[in-house]
């Protein structure tokens, strides 16, 4: 069986990965408005190479950009030069929904991106962010025995340019937090790739959501930058354990997030309703 089908885009057939095809689904099901047909949309990838997905987003009409560090000539979609490092080469709230599809891991300052990419949306725009899962089972065995993560299985040669290997593969906790803190909120997490076989690893995760729980709940109750004892953080604190041992991220081999821009002032975290 192939892991590689033809699909039709602009005329011309392309060759997609099965992965590719598994994880604009889940991307698209992360932000409902790609799937509505009575709106238009304003939408920019970043750093999006041939960009499948959102040259499928212009064939449906929606105004798309997509950039990239060197100019591919991306068919079917506008596309502009620049460094997700730098500034990025847009006005304040020029687009309705930013994508940004394994690429953050490679950037500098995941931050500083992050806030750019917060920049350009406008009030309420959404960003789906994917990179890869270094909290999947077998990378955190991996990191047991290596001291390194499945995605960087080991120091960077170098002799590879700046930014063209994984130089932040940061976990979904620390992604979460810069995502807060650089004016969204988290409204969805998953995943898209899986392997069968880790499901019999399902004792695992739940010894390791136990110990986990009591890790961030209980350990070092007040501890200063990890106050266990306000009732906000013990939330936001249970909300990322169970983020981080649920199916998907504990199997998932990519963690695909969907964040709305925050207008200023308002509450990064709200305890989700039970």
């Amino acid at each position: 069986m192939s892991n590689r089908l033809p699909i039709r885009l602009g005329g011309i057939t392309v060759i997609k990965h099965i992965r590719d095809i598994a994880k604009d689904a889940v991307m698209v099901r992360l932000a409902p408005e790609l799937s509505r047909s009575d709106a238009l949309l304003r939408i920019y990838e970043a750093s999006g190479g041939e960009a499948y997905l959102s040259r499928e987003m212009a064939e449906r009409g929606h105004d798309v950009t997509v950039s990239n560090y060197r100019l591919l000539g991306t068919p079917g979609v506008r596309e502009v030069q620049c460094d997700l490092n730098l500034p990025l080469p847009f006005a304040d709230g020029s687009f309705d929904v930013v994508l940004c599809r394994e690429v953050i891991e490679h950037v500098e300052s995941v931050p500083h991106t992050l806030r750019e990419f917060r920049r350009v949306l406008a009030p309420g725009g959404r960003l789906v962010l994917t990179f890869p899962n270094r909290l999947q089972v077998r990378s955190r065995i991996y990191h047991l025995f290596s001291g390194f993560y499945r995605g960087m299985a080991s120091p960077i040669n170098l002799d590879v340019p700046f930014g063209e290997a994984h130089i932040n593969l940061i976990g979904y906790p620390e992604m979460d937090y810069f995502l807060r803190k650089a004016g969204f909120t988290v409204t969805g997490v998953s995943s898209s790739y899986f392997v069968l076989l880790d499901r019999f690893l399902e004792p695992l995760r739940w010894l390791v959501r136990f110990t986990t729980s009591l890790a961030v709940l209980h350990r070092k109750p007040h501890a200063e930058e990890h106050d266990k004892t306000v009732p906000l953080n013990r939330a936001y604190n249970a909300f990322v354990a169970d983020v981080i041992t649920g199916p998907d991220l504990f199997y998932g081999k990519d963690v695909i997030i969907s964040a709305l821009r925050l207008e200023e002032g308002s509450a990064p975290f709200t305890p989700p309703t039970r």
